[in-house]
């Protein structure tokens, strides 16, 4: 049986064919693992900057808070609570006093904490001064 040009060229034809399937399968499956490590890096990238802001506003609630504590504390040094809450916030306040002979001057450190993890700290202080107090 001979073979005829007609068949030698269809089966060309289809090795041809066949050789650009595979090439556009091997094509294919990189580029999907291209776009499945790029997708990888994004999801990482992404969430890492959800973290970031996350902190960055729990940063942000705490020196608005610690803040608001300073202007109480600047007010009424005396008066101001030890420890106080706010929503999630935990604020509290090491005050030392140091007494002179015109008045006292109250040293505070401010320290706010979120669900018990330390977030920050605000150090201030307020000097009253005492009528009467010796003024050299």
């Amino acid at each position: 049986m001979a073979i005829s040009s007609d068949m030698l060229a269809e089966e060309a034809r289809m090795e041809r064919s066949s050789r650009r399937n595979v090439a556009f399968l091997v094509e294919s499956m990189f580029v999907l693992a291209l776009l499945m490590a790029s997708t990888a890096i994004f999801v990482q990238i992404f969430s890492s900057a959800q973290l970031e802001g996350r902190d960055a506003n729990r940063l942000s609630h705490a020196v608005v808070a610690a803040t608001n504590y300073a202007e109480e504390f600047s007010a009424n040094p005396s008066a101001t609570p030890a420890s106080v809450t706010e929503e999630d916030l935990q604020i509290t306040c090491d005050v030392d006093v140091i007494t002179y002979k015109g008045g006292k001057l109250y040293d505070a450190t401010i320290n706010v904490a979120y669900s018990g993890e330390h977030v920050y700290t605000l150090h201030t202080a307020r000097y009253v001064h005492t009528p009467g107090g010796d003024k050299s």
